[in-house]
């Protein structure tokens, strides 16, 4: 698909390949370093609530604007395509993990994951209407960045979604 194809619905499934691809991924990575049990666990809590918003997307895909409503926001789908070209968002690529040597390189790699997903869903909420599944999710992958970087920096322990520092 060329970028310039991209629509709020394209959008949406895309969001949804990902999610599915990155709980792959870290379901890949739990099983890879199984040898250890925190990052076996932060991986494997990443791999479900990955898993849980993916059918959220597609909860959204119901009831969507029809895309002549979205003529006025030409700018924020651009912004939304402009997000998606990011490489580390690549279905393709995102449940690969052969290239992962290190429990650190794994870390980062969800953590640039992470970051990249949450700038495209915050690009798609420019360019949808109020949604307050969409907030969640934000939200979610805010506190899937914060408990990376925690984990990265002071080792700690990952408790789910509801840990706080």
């Amino acid at each position: 698909m060329k970028l310039t194809d991209l629509t709020l619905r394209k959008a949406l499934e895309l969001a949804a390949t990902i999610e599915e691809k990155a709980a792959q991924r870290y379901e890949a990575l739990a099983e890879k370093f199984s040898g250890d049990q925190t990052l076996a666990a932060v991986f494997s809590q990443l791999a479900q609530d990955e898993a849980a918003h993916g059918s959220h997307f597609t909860d959204l895909l119901q009831g969507l604007p029809d895309e002549a409503d979205l003529a006025d926001k030409e700018e924020a789908l651009d912004l939304l395509r402009a997000s998606a070209a990011s490489a580390v968002l690549d279905p393709r690529s995102l449940s690969r993990t052969d290239d992962v040597r290190t429990p650190v390189d794994a870390l980062h790699q969800a953590l640039e994951l992470e970051k990249a997903t949450l700038f495209f869903y915050q690009s798609l909420k420019d360019v949808m209407d109020e949604s307050s599944l969409v907030d969640h999710l934000i939200e979610t992958e805010k506190r899937h960045i914060s408990t990376l970087m925690k984990v990265l920096v002071s080792d700690a322990r990952f408790r789910g979604l509801d840990d706080v520092w």
